[in-house]
C-alpha cells in the first residue's frame, strides 16, 4: 500500500484597489495555519504573562513603597512621642527649677531681711534698766565738791552748747547691774580716749549706721572684732553708771531715739 502524500497548502493574498482591477497585487506565501495560530496564541499568552508579571512587579514596588512610608510614619510617630515625653520631662524639670529658684529667692530675701534686721541699730544699749536724763539738769542736783567726774561732764556739755557743736545724743544713768552692749551686729572700727567720759567705741553696722558709746569703764572689745547684738562693750557698776550714746547715718548725727525700738 503506497504511503499517502501530504499535500502542502498554499495561500495567496490579493490586494486590490477600488479604482482599478488592474492594480490588484497578489502575494503568494506558504505557511501552516495551525502553527501560525499556535504562535499567535503563544505570543498572546506570553504577552499576558508579561503584563501580569509587570503588574505584579508594579504592585510589589507599590507595596514596598507603602511599607517604607508606613515605616517612616511609624518612626515619625515614635519621634513625636519621644519629643512629647522629652517636652513633658523638660516641663517638669522647668517647674522644679522655677520652684527651686523661687525658694532660693525667698530664702535670699529672708536672709537679706534677717541680715538687715540684725544690723539695724534698734536695740537698747544697756542690759539693765536706766534713766534717760538731761545731764545739765541732772548734775546741777548731784554736783558736789568731790564729784569731779560729774563736773567734767557738765562743763563739757556747757562748752558744746556754747560752741554750738551739740550733736544729738542720749544720756543714760545706768543701774548698778547694767552693762553697755552693742545695739546691733557690726564691726568695731574705732576705740579712742574721750576727754570727758574716758573711752569711746564706734561700731559700724554695715548699712550706713555707726553707733557710738562713751563710758568710763574698761573696753571689752577690740578694733576689727565682728560683734553681734548685745555684745558687751563696757562693764557697768556703781562707779561706772553713765553712758552717752550717739548714732550717725551716712556720716550725719541723728537722734538715736528715732531708730531705737520702743521695747528697748
Amino acid at each position: 500500500m503506497a504511503k499517502k502524500r501530504k499535500i502542502k497548502k498554499h495561500y495567496t493574498i490579493a490586494v486590490t484597489s477600488d479604482y482599478s482591477v488592474d492594480s490588484t497585487k497578489y502575494y503568494r506565501s506558504r505557511f501552516n495555519i495551525f502553527k501560525l495560530t499556535i504562535s499567535i496564541a503563544a505570543f498572546v499568552v506570553l504577552l499576558g504573562v508579561g503584563l501580569t508579571a509587570f503588574e505584579f512587579y508594579e504592585l510589589e514596588q507599590m507595596e514596598s513603597k507603602i511599607r517604607v512610608f508606613r515605616q517612616l510614619i511609624t518612626e515619625q510617630e515614635n519621634t513625636i512621642n519621644t519629643l512629647g515625653r522629652e517636652k513633658a520631662e523638660l516641663s517638669t524639670r522647668n517647674e522644679i527649677l522655677e520652684d527651686a529658684v523661687a525658694k532660693a529667692v525667698i530664702a535670699e530675701e529672708k536672709s537679706l531681711a534677717e541680715y538687715e534686721e540684725r544690723h539695724l541699730p534698734t536695740g537698747f544699749p544697756l542690759t539693765g534698766s536706766a534713766q534717760i536724763v538731761d545731764p545739765e539738769e541732772f548734775f546741777k542736783e548731784e554736783l558736789s565738791e568731790v564729784d569731779a567726774f560729774y563736773e567734767k561732764i557738765l562743763s563739757s556739755k556747757k562748752e558744746e552748747k556754747k560752741q554750738g557743736e551739740t550733736d544729738p545724743y542720749v544720756f543714760f544713768v545706768m543701774s548698778d547691774v547694767s552693762d553697755v552692749v552693742s545695739v546691733a551686729e557690726g564691726v568695731v572700727t574705732a576705740i579712742s580716749e574721750d576727754s570727758t567720759y574716758g573711752m569711746c567705741v564706734k561700731v559700724d553696722h554695715g548699712n550706713g549706721y555707726v553707733s557710738i558709746y562713751k563710758n568710763s569703764g574698761d573696753v571689752k572689745v577690740n578694733v576689727g572684732d565682728e560683734i553681734v547684738k548685745n555684745t558687751i562693750i563696757f562693764v557697768g557698776g556703781e562707779s561706772n553708771n553713765f553712758l552717752e550714746y550717739q548714732l550717725t547715718y551716712e556720716g550725719e548725727y541723728i537722734d538715736p531715739m528715732s531708730v531705737m525700738a520702743v521695747s528697748g
